[in-house]
């Protein structure tokens, strides 16, 4: 269900994408979760933060995006933008998930809520907050060609990544310390609560991923997150280093081995033995942009 949700649509964008090209146009904050998408494959749009097309330059810049960014162009809630050089890749969200949640506004104006599975538990932990409360604006710039920095880097408080939904991946902490401790009860299906004013995912989120190879999103660091499975061997990888990352083919690559690319997995490892699992607990191993 999640591989088609998003799949069906980066395919019918891929005949779309020289209209798209010319649609340009910042993101939305329309908090019903319909934004229009757009694409700009450098015709003098504005790049996004951190992008400056007269002094960057890379060794393989793009002329066009690849086959995983174009999900991004499907994706209802997201802007890409391909700079004008083709060395970055700017994204931008409003920070609004296009799934059901229970952390919609219950009156239900979006079409998108959902009681919750227990909704005595979850009431007693709920974060304060709807998401048509929030007002965001995600902003992250990446080499299109990311690589592995010479030391891993700690991931902050706050968003580390962006979801294909459009909301944002935090990691395994909240202020207050592991996420275990008093949070999760809160969380909705998709692993993912209110506060500080945003929605954002700490686990699995099921609405894109469930025990599959799923594109999940993108890092600070502009590597690729899938979901627990490997698209190169079917089952769960067994050559993960400490950030559950590998290097290996994706639905996305070609399928040699001069193809394979670096990209992270959601771990694994059951969390709290239950059918949780952390999205990203390790740390990053390219150099990671701002989310402003």
């Amino acid at each position: 269900m999640s591989k088609s949700h998003y799949a069906l649509r980066a395919l019918f964008c891929v005949s779309l994408l020289s209209v798209l090209a010319a649609c340009g146009g910042g993101a939305s904050t329309d908090e019903t979760a319909t934004n229009d998408t757009s694409v700009d494959t450098g015709t003098g749009a504005d790049t996004g933060s951190g992008s400056d097309s007269s002094t960057t330059t890379c060794d393989s810049p793009m002329t066009e995006l690849s086959s995983a960014y174009l999900e991004f162009v499907a994706a209802p809630n997201v802007t890409i933008v391909l700079s004008e050089d083709g060395c970055t890749v700017s994204l931008e969200s409003a920070g609004k998930p296009d799934h059901t949640s229970s952390y919609w506004d219950s009156g239900n104006a979006s079409g998108l809520y959902v009681e919750p599975e227990d909704e005595t538990l979850f009431n007693q932990q709920r974060s304060p907050g709807d998401i048509e409360d929030y007002i965001n604006d995600y902003d992250l710039t990446v080499p299109v060609s990311p690589e592995i920095a010479a030391t891993s880097s700690a991931t902050p408080l706050g968003a580390i990544g962006i979801a294909l939904s459009g909301a944002p991946i935090f990691n395994d902490s909240e202020g207050t310390g592991d996420v275990s401790l008093g949070v999760i009860q809160g969380f909705d299906r998709n692993g993912a609560h209110t506060g500080p004013q945003t929605y954002h995912y700490h686990l699995e989120p099921q609405a894109i991923s469930y025990d599959d190879d799923s594109l999940v999103g993108i890092m600070a660091d502009g590597f690729f997150i899938f979901g627990r499975r490997c698209y190169s061997t079917v089952g769960y990888p067994t050559d993960l280093d400490e950030s559950n990352g590998h290097t290996s083919i994706t639905l996305y690559t070609g399928g040699s081995e001069e193809d394979a690319e670096y990209h992270y997995h959601i771990s694994s490892e059951q969390y709290l033995n239950g059918d949780y699992y952390l999205i990203f607990p390790g740390n990053f191993q390219g150099t990671p942009s701002d989310i402003n």
